[in-house]
């Protein structure tokens, strides 16, 4: 049975969430610069190899400044302590640089989307764009429940300047292959229009089969008469088309006859509609234009023979480029640098804040059970962040969504983050273990230094000496501290652990959601991706449950014993993904996600605390303090672990064979490879986790002997407040 914690080893419930928050601060930072990196592809669009760059490279810059800025906050002594002062700073830095991150200028795009009924001519509810991100949910939500009967798909394509000009016709063409998601045209039913343009008239649409008069998507040559710089109306009318007409089928085209249209404008569409003319040719003409769904009535469209779609499209609205390339990726990179620094500058020393608030064996459990509850709400909503940024309801390009969305977490991150700093309070600030006992270089603190700042008091505590080191007697300490850390052996077992179980699990996490699309629902992305949001939103669910239960258990049996408990329940998960991902019952994919739930819940629920109580053990060895070096080398390691992680499982998935344009029919063996690797990799690595802290020699029996010595050196009963 666990020793009883003294009521002045306790944290309060309030002073326990509010480190909480800091972790909410913490991962909503974390959540934000990755969930919102697509946005550079679809707004802007950067490459992806340019996109993988900017993600791994700042990544690899913030690990490097971890260790740096723990040594730092260890060695720092102000009237506020060693930690406050670079959660303030950092908070509020760290929010500011993500919002600017978001200010590029995004290109002018026009997007069309075609959507096709399936072989059952029945859709399963209204287009996601003009109906808002709730219901699309609920409607891929059903899809889930009813994967055969289904069978809808759809996809959309932007087309940028300089295709785009204002104040001229412009003819576009658009190969139908470049609408990747269409994997069937012949029941297609609805096109949609939406982007940043306002005021758009339109005529000439059609389908055709591919011949020497297409357009080819370049701007046409203005007519005689038009006023290209200062028109806001058309004067002659588009080009006239030259596709023969048994190759055409037309919706709109004075050149052809015309298929029966439902509707130019479908409720609850977010535009305005009126007939007009141009050069005495018929027109549509929209105003106020967010979303604008063109119904093709109750016969769909059979555009199997066709290859592309074309439109003619003028409009009154400036157009523009935004950047190059280039400027995109080096503001974004040097952007993102930054943001780090100012990241890490508020995470490391709240990470070290955590391990000095008790000095109790069972307090630092739950007070990291706490924290874990709390900042793992941030993963509910966190896979919102790109919903919302691309909903054309609310935002004409995903670039105004993503700058929305950056200011939502800029605010949060700035009011949320300083609470720590406000709010909570070192327990020794400053001279750290240096007040307890003989330093390195044989001398004792004064208890004077000692007493100066207790719990709750903000108190001024100086650093003893009368000058500080030169840099390179401090680059020398920093190396020196630097080796000490990673030459401890039970922190190292905890950080192997660490590393094997989080990097296996990132490792391997896009595969999950390749099975879901390629095996479980037959090729139907929408589908499997849809399934992949319940399976996580299950997981996210049970992880609050997780965290509690781990807490308790950690209390109960020990942390060892707690940590063998629930890594040994998400093996069994992981296991379970083998014979619950099948296609016969795609609902049995939910039933391993409370199961891996206890994988990282209990891990980052217990690490925190057994870190703690090696800063203990460290102190007795070295006679110092170094909170902050232990959590940033913790999270250095982890980082670079992570980084290395990314590229790996790129090269598996590549290992694979997968060809995402082949849909549910992967070459021989693909499938396979996918399911092993999703299962059993993360399993392997939790096995030798298991290992790792097996070997981990800390007790609460020894925890208990290494405060007590503590506390003697200290030449006190109890540990300072």
């Amino acid at each position: 049975m666990s020793r009883r914690t003294a009521p002045e080893d306790r944290v309060s419930s309030p002073h326990k969430v509010i480190y909480g928050i800091g972790g909410f601060t913490n991962n909503l930072l974390g959540q934000g610069i990755g969930n919102m990196m697509a946005v550079l592809t679809l707004a802007l669009g950067v490459d992806f190899r340019a996109v993988g760059l900017l993600g791994g490279l700042p990544r690899f810059f913030d690990a490097l400044t971890d260790p740096l800025v723990g040594f730092v906050s260890d060695k720092t002594r102000s009237r506020w302590g060693r930690r406050r002062p670079f959660l303030f700073g950092g908070a509020i830095s760290a929010g500011v640089v993500f919002l600017l991150l978001w200010q590029m200028p995004a290109p002018t795009q026009l997007r069309l989307k075609l959507v096709d009924y399936g072989a059952d001519r029945v859709y399963s509810g209204e287009t996601d764009e003009s109906e808002g991100w709730l219901r699309a949910a609920g409607d891929a939500l059903r899809g889930i429940f009813t994967v055969e009967a289904i069978d809808d798909v759809e996809d959309e394509v932007a087309v940028l300047p300089p295709t785009l000009v204002t104040g001229a016709w412009v003819s576009v063409d658009v190969p139908l292959s470049d609408f990747d998601g269409l994997a069937t045209r012949e029941n297609l039913a609805q096109m949609v229009i939406s982007g940043d343009l306002t005021e758009v008239y339109v005529d000439n649409v059609y389908f055709y089969r591919s011949g020497e008069a297409a357009a080819g998507g370049l701007p046409a040559t203005p007519p005689p008469g038009q006023d290209v710089e200062g028109a806001t109306v058309p004067v002659t009318g588009a080009p006239a088309p030259g596709v023969p007409p048994e190759d055409v089928i037309s919706l709109f085209s004075a050149a052809y006859q015309d298929v029966p249209v439902g509707s130019w404008s479908a409720d609850p569409d977010a535009a305005d509609l009126a007939d007009a003319q141009a050069g005495g040719d018929e027109v549509k003409h929209y105003t106020n234009l967010r979303v604008a769904t063109i119904d093709f009535g109750s016969t769909p469209i059979d555009a199997g023979a066709m290859t592309h779609l074309h439109i003619d499209i003028w409009t009154p609205d400036e157009t523009g480029e935004g950047w190059s390339q280039q400027a995109y990726f080096w503001y974004f990179l040097i952007g993102s640098l930054v943001f780090f620094l100012a990241y890490t500058i508020f995470a490391t020393p709240w990470v070290a804040l955590g391990y000095e608030l008790t000095p109790d064996y069972n307090e630092r459990t739950r007070l990291m059970g706490v924290q874990n509850f709390v900042s793992n709400t941030v993963f509910v909503i966190g896979p919102w962040f790109l919903v919302i940024a691309t909903n054309p309801v609310w935002f004409r390009n995903q670039m105004d969504g993503a700058r929305f969305v950056a200011l939502a977490i800029c605010v949060a991150t700035i009011v949320l983050g300083v609470l720590p700093a406000i709010f909570l309070r070192e327990r020794v600030i400053g001279g750290g273990a240096a007040a307890a006992g003989p330093d390195r270089r044989g001398s004792r603190a004064s208890g004077a230094d000692e007493r100066a700042g207790g719990h709750g008091t903000g108190g001024r505590v100086t650093n003893p000496r009368t000058e500080g080191p030169g840099f390179g007697a401090s680059a020398m300490e920093f190396l020196r501290g630097l080796w000490q850390t990673l030459s401890t052996g039970p922190f190292l077992l905890l950080c192997i652990a660490t590393f094997l179980m989080f990097n296996s699990f990132i490792m391997i996490s896009q595969f999950q959601f390749w099975v879901f699309a390629f095996y479980i629902t037959g090729g139907n992305v929408p589908e499997g991706a849809a399934l992949a949001g319940v399976v996580g939103t299950v997981g996210t669910v049970t992880g609050f449950l997780v965290i509690a239960l781990v807490t308790w258990l950690g209390t109960r049996i020990g942390k060892r014993n707690a940590f063998f408990v629930s890594t040994g329940i998400s093996m069994l998960g992981y296991a379970l993904k083998w014979f619950c991902y099948t296609p016969d019952q795609p609902l049995l994919a939910l039933l391993p996600a409370p199961f891996l739930a206890f994988g990282l819940g209990g891990l980052f629920t217990l690490m925190g605390s057994m870190i703690a109580d090696v800063v203990d053990l460290d102190e007795i060895t070295t006679g110092e303090r170094r909170e902050g070096m232990f959590g940033s080398v913790f999270w250095w390691m982890v980082k670079l672990g992570q980084s290395g992680a990314i590229v790996l499982g790129g090269f598996l998935l590549y290992s694979t064979g997968l060809d995402a344009s082949l849909g549910a029919n992967q070459p021989e063996g693909t499938i396979f490879w996918l399911r092993v690797y999703d299962a059993f990799v993360p399993l392997i690595a939790s096995a030798i986790a298991i290992y790792a802290v097996y070997r981990y020699p800390i007790t609460e029996q020894s925890a208990g002997e290494v405060r007590a010595e503590l506390e003697r050196r200290r030449g006190r009963g109890k540990t300072l407040r």
